[in-house]
């Protein structure tokens, strides 16, 4: 199926079609053709929620980011990003070392740069 339907519009503007196609079908229908096109309709968006709904969990599975916050782990003080045994299981600690490194050498870098204007201000 084509990759831009639906169409990315503005929402509003994409409810108000809904009306308008709404309005167009009741025409001359009855009470009853009404509620027969209307429940088609309402089952039509059913099977696409569920199925976007069954895709979306697979998909989070996945990517592993289904995250559960009223399990009882989560209740016991378990996290998202914590493991049975309560240590992260994020292996980024390299990264976090280096950046903690660089802030260092910025902070050094700059008490430098006060120290000789400081110098500088003192000496005119």
């Amino acid at each position: 199926m084509d990759s831009n339907f639906p169409p990315n519009i503005h929402p509003t503007t994409y409810n108000l079609l809904a009306v308008a196609i709404g309005i167009v079908l009741i025409g001359d229908l009855n009470a009853n053709e009404q509620n027969s096109l209307g429940n088609w309709f309402l089952l039509l968006g059913q099977y696409l929620a569920t199925n976007a709904a069954q895709q979306q969990l697979i998909e989070s599975r996945i990517e592993n980011s289904n995250i559960n916050i009223n399990s009882k782990k989560s209740k016991q003080g378990g996290g998202p990003f914590t493991t049975d045994n309560n240590k992260s299981n994020q292996n980024q600690r390299p990264e976090v070392d280096f950046l903690l490194d660089a802030i260092d050498r910025i902070y050094s870098e700059l008490n430098e740069i006060k120290n000789s204007q400081s110098e500088d201000s003192t000496d005119n």
